[in-house]
């Protein structure tokens, strides 16, 4: 599961260039409860791998404190009580999805498997040689303006790599700033199938179900949007379609 939450950082700090949040999400095993990624929009490498440090592999079923204790008594860069106030946000988040999903998480895990067992990611030795039969296209979505994103003009945009053969998307890329959620989205619809309007609503379904941000809104507005433009295509392009298939 991917949960991110934001905090208004101090004024005289660099990475308030970013509309003036920070943004901290946590990739957490809800099997074991532990946080095995995160995601930070602090502007040096250095900051956000200082974090991950203190932050991966902590288990939740130890409770906030003890983390958040860990974070006042070793990291002290100004945006330290920002950081604290999100981990405490990202705690009730999760706490309460999984108080809301308990019947799902303990008494239906195969619905899990169903969800992405279909996902399995390509993987392209060379970015740029897509195949010949592929398009790209993009659609983007307003967001909340207290993002750390909202900074591409208050929109964010997520680009799919269509096979048009199989309708498979190829590849994604996405306007978020940290690789941890742009991945994270990777994960989700790199590899489905994007044929009918119930492959949307799997795809959908699946970012309801895993990924849990101020965006999540944006997200599926786009998978929409991606899927009409991609639809279109198709409507006006018939004659390549046909011309592939013999």
């Amino acid at each position: 599961m991917y949960f991110i939450s934001y905090s208004k950082l101090p004024s005289n700090i660099s990475a308030a260039v970013y509309e003036g949040y920070l943004g901290v999400g946590f990739v957490i095993n809800f099997h074991t409860d532990i946080i095995e990624d995160i995601s930070c929009t602090l502007l040096t490498k250095v900051a956000r791998n200082f974090l991950k440090s203190i932050i991966i592999g902590y288990n939740i079923k130890d409770g906030i404190e003890p983390l958040l204790e860990r974070i006042r008594m070793r990291f002290f860069g100004h945006s330290q009580k920002s950081v604290c106030v999100i981990i405490k946000e990202n705690f009730n988040l999760y706490k309460e999805w999984k108080k809301k999903e308990k019947n799902l998480i303990l008494n239906e895990k195969k619905y899990c498997n169903e969800l992405f067992e279909d996902n399995v990611l390509f993987s392209l030795e060379d970015a740029s040689l897509y195949p010949e039969h592929s398009l790209y296209l993009i659609s983007y979505a307003r967001i909340p303006h207290n993002m750390s994103l909202a900074f591409f003009k208050g929109f964010t945009g997520i680009g799919f790599v269509i096979d048009f053969r199989n309708d498979i998307i190829l590849d994604c890329c996405c306007t978020f700033i940290t690789d941890e959620a742009k991945n994270f989205i990777k994960s989700i619809v790199v590899g489905r199938r994007i044929h009918s309007i119930e492959d949307i609503d799997d795809i959908i379904d699946a970012i309801e179900f895993s990924f849990h941000g101020p965006s999540q809104k944006a997200l599926l507005t786009i998978v929409k949007s991606n899927y009409n433009e991609y639809c279109e295509w198709k409507e006006e392009n018939t004659n390549i379609l046909e011309v592939d298939e013999l």
